[in-house]
Order: C-alpha cells, then structure tokens, then sequence
C-alpha cells in the first residue's frame, strides 16, 4: 500500500482529473456474556484512485485492507486481508456513441453493490468481509422525471458466472404531488441467501417522506419487499416502517420492521446495527423488531443517540428479549471522528445478559 502510494504521488502531481483519497478506521471493542468474555481491535484502510481519460469516461479503482490485531489460525492473523474493492470505467453520456442513448450513464467492471433499503447494500462493517461487491455493469438515466437504474452482477470477487448472477431494475419516482417520495424495485437471479438453485425474485416498494409538509416536521417512511425462492413453498415479506421527529437540539425516532420466516435479502445478511449494535442477531428473517429513541447534544460538538429495542421472533411470537444502546460522538477537527458505543442486551428467559462496548475513530 505504501509502495502504491509513493508511486502515485508524482501522477497526482502532474496528471489534470486524476485525484486519490481514502480513510482508516481503528476499533477496540469488549463482549461479555456471564462468565465469558472477548476483546479485540481491527483496522480496515479504504484507498481508492479516480482519473479521467475524457471528459466523458473516468476510471475508478478502491484496495481494502482489514486487519484484526488478535487473531490469528482460522481467523484474520496481522497480515490481514487485501481485497480489491472497486474497478470500473464510467461513460459519462452514451449519446456520444449513439443519439437513441442520450441521457444514459454506463459504469462496467467491479462496483460495490448499491443500498435499496433491507433489500440489497454494501455493508462495510464486518472486517472479515468486504463490503459486497459485484462484477458487471450499471446503467442509469432520468427519463420523463423518473430516475431509472438498472443492474447486472455476476460473482463478486470471483469470476462471474451465470449460476450466481443478479439483474435488478429501480425507478425513483421521485416526490408525488407533495404526498411521498416513491420508488420501486425488482430483483431476479440467484442470490446467495438461497439453496437448490432455483431462479429468485425480489419486488420491494418505498415510499419516504410521506406527507411532506403536511405533516409539519414529521418524517415518515414505508419500506415493504416480497421475495420467492422459486419453490412451491410460500413467498417471504419484510415490512417496515420507521418515524422521526426533529424538534429544537432533540430527535424523536421508532421504527417497527417485520421480516417474515420466508423473508431474505440479496446479499444473504443484514447491515450492521439493524437489530442493534451488538449484532447478536445478524440473520434477515423471522424477526420483529420495535426500536424507539433519541439523538440530542449533552454539548457542544458532542452528539449522542439512545436506543432501545425489543426483539422477537416472528413465526411463533416468543420474545427473545431487549437491547438499550448508548453511542456519543464527537469530531476532533475536520478529518477525524471518535465514537464510544454500549449496548446492554437482556434475554427473556434462558440465557445471560450481554455488556458490549466500543470505541472507535475514523
């Protein structure tokens, strides 16, 4: 990485729209259940370098690197792992190659997946993984006022192949009348979250700030997906709907999701901090989960969120228990943020209670 960087000094330097940036998360973080406990610390350095060959076309390109500083055997050692993240060419306007493609944008080669929601994204959080990425292709244009996306990925970081590949198309209808900002999605192929091969299918629908102005300040949004697996069996749902409130230095937010037995997602997991931040359950189906909080500032550049969260499951209706998180954060100047995080979950019924704390800065 050093090498690369020394090599790259003199082409910034001397090559007009060609620019490099990058950032550096360092984390510790503690888990304690009853008598047993974990700590460990990680690094994940993000570099990325874009250039431009025209004024139509760029050329992008991201390395990653995740390190876990106490593990070593089956699990991350101190050499870490270096995934090449991003490489792509983008054609800025399609029209300059035919006029019946004017207003369509091209990117080909390895981008990292887009973030619809709970259907599809690309989580970074996880050191032992990378951030889902896929190779193909991506193309885009606004039509009559709707913003058309369209979608091909094959293997991610391995050679694509047809056993594997996703298609997904999404419409951004943009803000109806003053009444909501809609938008639809439709994914078709194989994700990883299945078994046995079948052809899969995803159709979510969004709508974001509902009511608008009328609702004066309140922020109200719906998410709702179905999945089928291609099978003769029943197709999943998910459904969520989330609320905010924004008053003088305090935020009111909830949210309720409901992701059904026969729920799943494209990329076969949830983002970090769906179901709170101690990630006891990172599966994407058959979970209820009720949030409410608040964010405010204690003082001055310091801003705090709390969170408290009941979990169930979904098909039988058993509770698994509650969470209370606690994250602050405050910026140390332009580039660099700190953060401390704890989350204190409680089961209901058999088990022991779970302390998790963080601190971290980016």
């Amino acid at each position: 990485l050093v090498l690369a960087l020394a090599m790259l000094v003199p082409t910034v330097a001397l090559a007009d729209g060609v620019s490099i940036d990058g950032d550096l998360r360092l984390r510790w973080e503690y888990a304690g259940a009853g008598d047993a406990s974990a700590n460990n610390t990680d690094a994940v350095i993000n570099f990325g370098v874009t250039g431009n060959v025209s004024d139509n076309v760029s050329v992008t390109a991201s390395l990653r690197h995740a390190m876990a500083f106490d593990l070593d055997g089956d699990g991350l050692d101190n050499d870490g792992t270096l995934n090449i993240q991003e490489v792509y060419a983008s054609i800025g306007d399609l029209g300059a190659a035919s006029g019946v493609l004017a207003g369509w944008s091209l990117d080909v080669g390895r981008m990292e997946l887009p973030d619809y929601g709970r259907v599809i994204h690309s989580d970074d959080w996880f050191t032992g993984l990378a951030p889902f990425n896929g190779d193909g292709y991506h193309a885009s244009s606004a039509m009559g006022g709707i913003d058309i996306d369209i979608y091909h990925y094959g293997g991610g970081s391995d050679p694509a192949g047809d056993s594997d590949a996703v298609t997904g198309f999404h419409f951004g209808f943009g803000d109806m009348s003053g009444m909501a900002d809609l938008a639809l999605g439709y994914w078709s192929g194989n994700p990883s979250a299945t078994t046995g091969g079948e052809s899969t299918s995803i159709t979510s629908i969004y709508a974001n700030n509902i009511g608008g102005d009328a609702l004066a300040g309140i922020d109200l949004d719906f998410e709702y997906g179905t999945s089928d697996d291609g099978g003769a069996g029943d197709s999943g749902s998910l459904t969520v709907i989330s609320f905010g409130y924004q008053m003088e230095g305090v935020g009111l937010h909830a949210s309720n999701s409901v992701a059904d037995e026969n729920w799943f997602n494209v990329v076969g997991i949830e983002k970090h901090g769906t179901y709170g931040i101690t990630d006891l359950f990172n599966a994407n189906n058959d979970i209820e989960a009720t949030t409410i909080g608040a964010n405010f500032q204690p003082m001055g550049g310091i801003d705090a969120t709390v969170n408290f969260i009941t979990l169930s499951e979904d098909s039988t209706g058993d509770d698994y228990g509650t969470e209370l998180d606690l994250i602050i954060g405050w910026d140390c100047g332009d580039d660099v943020r700190m953060d401390i995080g704890y989350g204190s979950f409680s089961p209901d019924g058999a088990g022991d209670d779970v302390d998790y704390v963080y601190l971290q800065t980016g």
